[in-house]
């Protein structure tokens, strides 16, 4: 149920974003999503409906997701490095004791794209 709490964050920042650029809508969330992640796509997607249904600023806007790396550490032989897949496998010594940096973001808010006052739309 921890997806809830990341969905609303996500729209939470894409919130002050649009409102630091004086748009009144946003059209597109775009979420860098690292192999770290425990969730589903769809749960993100799913709760994304439900919380943006009651907020004009977000009526009709879409998520698109990207993925990206995450760094992580073989517990074996210590080896640090980025990884791009959920049970990845130490690069040093072939071990798949590994462990994702619990400070690395699962998910991000990377930009957004807005319709502005004016009605024209643009990234934010």
């Amino acid at each position: 149920m921890h997806e809830l709490g990341i969905t609303q964050g996500i729209i939470d920042h894409a919130r002050e974003a649009a409102q630091g650029t004086g748009a009144e809508k946003v059209t597109d969330l775009f979420v860098l999503v690292t192999p770290a992640a425990d969730f589903t796509l769809e749960s993100i997607e799913m709760y994304f409906e439900m919380l943006s249904a009651d907020e004009p600023m977000f009526a009709g806007a879409t998520l698109h997701f990207e993925h990206g790396p995450a760094g992580a550490a073989c517990l074996q032989c210590g080896d640090e490095f980025l990884a791009d897949t959920p049970q990845p496998i130490c690069p040093a010594c072939g071990s798949q004791e590994v462990r994702f940096d619990p400070r690395a973001p699962m998910i991000r808010l990377t930009d957004i794209g807005v319709d502005d006052a004016a009605g024209e739309s643009g990234e934010g």
